[in-house]
C-alpha cells in the first residue's frame, strides 16, 4: 500500500505541480510576451520575422540540440512504447528553445510537445528510485499529461493524452488514476500562476432542436474528413522533406511562412498565422464574419500549420488541429444562423483534435468539461464517434502504433 500511494498518488502530484509551474512559465513568456509584442510591431513588420521561425530552429537543431530526430512531437510516444526507453534529457533545453523560436518568431505551431516533454523529464527523473519499468510508464504518462493539461489549459484532455496518444486504436488504461492526478495538479498550478487559457469561451447555448442535430451531424463528418486530408498531406510534405536539406525546408518553408502570415493579416486584420491558434480563435469568436472569409482564413491557418511541419518547426500541432476545427464548426453554425454561442466550433474542434491525434476519449471529455451540458455531452460523443470513423487509420503521428 505505501509504495502504492507513493507511485500512484504522490510522485503524480509532485510531477503535476513541477510541470505545472515550468509551463506556466515557458508558455507565458513565449504566447504572452514574445507573439504579443511580435503583432504589435507595425504594419506588416511581424510577417518579416516569420521566416526566423524555421530558420532559428534549424540553427538551434543544427548547433544546440544537433539532432533534428524524433521530433519533440514524437519523443515521447517512442519512448513511452519503448521497453526501458530513456528520453536524452541533454537535449531537453535544445528542444525547448527551438520551440520557443518557432512560436516566438510567429510559427504556427504550439507549445504542446515541448510541453508534454517537459513533464516526461521531470517523471524520468522522480523513476530513477523505482527500479520497476511499470512505474517507469506510469509515471512517463504521467508527465506528458500533466504538460497538455497545462498548456491546453484542459485537465480533462489532459488526462487521456498520456494514455491515449502513444496508440491509434487504443489506451492505456490502467495508468489513468495517475495521469489524472497529474493533469489536475498541473492544470491548478498554470491556474494559480498565470490563469488559464481555454481556446474557446461558450456563450448561452442554442436551443437543441433537429436543425442543430443535423449540423453536428454535418460538423462531424467535415471535421474527420479534415483531419485525414490534413493527416495525409503532412505525410505527403514530410516524404518530400526527406529528399531535401534540413536548411533548405527551413528557407523554403519560412518564405512561405511569411507569405502566409501576411496573407492572413491582409484578410482578417490579425495575425492568425502567429502561434498555436489562440490569435486566429480570438478573431473567430470576436464577432460575425462572411462564410468565405471564414474559410479563407482557415485555409491560410491551416497551410500555416502544414508549412511549419515541413520546414521542420520545432513546435506542436496539438492546439492548431484544434483550431482548424472550430473555424469548421463555426461556418456551419454561421450559415444556419448561430453562430453566437460557438457551440458548434467546439464541437469542431474536439473533432478534428480527436481524428487528427486519435484522442476520442479526451476528445469527448473535452466537449463536456467546456459545455457544462450533458445534452451537448452525448452529441458530442457521437459526433467524434462518426469524425473517428472517417479518419480511417491516418493520423498526423507517425510514431504512434494500432494497439497495445
Amino acid at each position: 500500500m505505501g509504495s502504492t500511494l507513493r507511485w500512484q498518488l504522490l510522485a503524480p502530484v509532485v510531477i503535476g505541480v513541477l510541470t505545472g509551474a515550468c509551463v506556466a512559465a515557458a508558455s507565458g513568456m513565449v504566447e504572452g510576451q514574445l507573439l504579443s509584442r511580435l503583432a504589435m510591431l507595425p504594419g506588416f513588420v511581424p510577417a518579416l520575422f516569420s521566416p526566423l521561425a524555421l530558420l532559428a530552429t534549424w540553427a538551434v537543431g543544427r548547433y544546440v540540440t544537433r539532432t533534428f530526430t524524433p521530433a519533440t512531437s514524437e519523443l515521447y510516444i517512442q519512448t513511452y512504447l519503448t521497453p526501458g526507453g530513456r528520453l536524452p534529457l541533454r537535449e531537453v533545453p535544445g528542444r525547448l528553445l527551438a520551440a520557443i523560436t518557432t512560436v516566438g518568431f510567429g510559427g504556427s505551431q504550439g507549445f504542446e510537445s515541448p510541453s508534454a516533454l517537459i513533464g516526461a523529464s521531470w517523471s524520468q527523473l522522480l523513476s530513477r528510485w523505482s527500479p520497476s519499468e511499470d512505474t517507469r510508464r506510469t509515471l512517463l504518462a504521467a508527465g506528458a499529461s500533466a504538460g497538455i493539461a497545462a498548456v491546453f489549459s484542459s485537465p480533462a484532455v489532459g488526462a487521456l493524452y498520456g494514455i491515449e496518444v502513444p496508440y491509434r486504436k487504443d489506451a492505456d488504461a490502467p495508468r489513468l488514476a495517475p495521469c489524472a492526478i497529474a493533469a489536475v495538479s498541473a492544470y491548478l498550478v498554470r491556474d494559480a500562476l498565470i490563469g488559464v487559457h481555454p481556446l474557446l469561451a461558450i456563450k448561452p447555448l442554442p436551443p437543441i432542436d433537429g436543425m442543430y442535430v443535423l449540423a453536428c451531424v454535418a460538423v462531424a463528418i467535415a471535421c474527420g474528413l479534415g483531419a485525414r486530408l490534413f493527416a495525409v498531406i503532412e505525410g505527403a510534405l514530410r516524404a518530400i522533406g526527406r529528399r531535401q536539406t534540413r536548411l533548405r525546408r527551413a528557407a523554403i518553408g519560412g518564405a512561405a511562412l511569411m507569405g502566409l502570415a501576411a496573407a492572413g493579416y491582409a484578410l482578417s486584420g490579425a495575425w492568425i498565422t502567429f502561434g498555436p491558434g489562440y490569435v486566429a480563435a480570438d478573431w473567430l469568436t470576436g464577432g460575425a464574419h462572411p462564410l468565405w472569409l471564414i474559410g479563407a482564413v482557415l485555409a491560410v491557418r491551416a497551410a500555416g500549420n502544414l508549412v511549419c511541419v515541413y520546414g521542420g518547426g520545432g513546435g506542436g500541432v496539438f492546439t492548431s488541429l484544434a483550431c482548424n476545427g472550430a473555424f469548421i464548426g463555426q461556418l456551419f453554425a454561421e450559415a444556419m444562423g448561430r453562430g453566437h454561442s460557438h457551440l458548434l466550433a467546439l464541437l469542431g474542434a474536439a473533432c478534428f483534435l480527436a481524428a487528427g491525434y486519435r484522442l476520442p476519449i479526451a476528445g469527448m471529455l473535452w466537449i463536456g468539461e467546456q459545455s457544462g451540458n450533458v445534452i451537448i455531452s452525448i452529441a458530442g460523443l457521437a459526433a467524434i464517434a462518426v469524425s473517428q470513423l472517417l479518419m480511417g487509420d491516418e493520423s498526423v503521428s507517425d510514431a504512434q502504433v494500432a494497439e497495445r
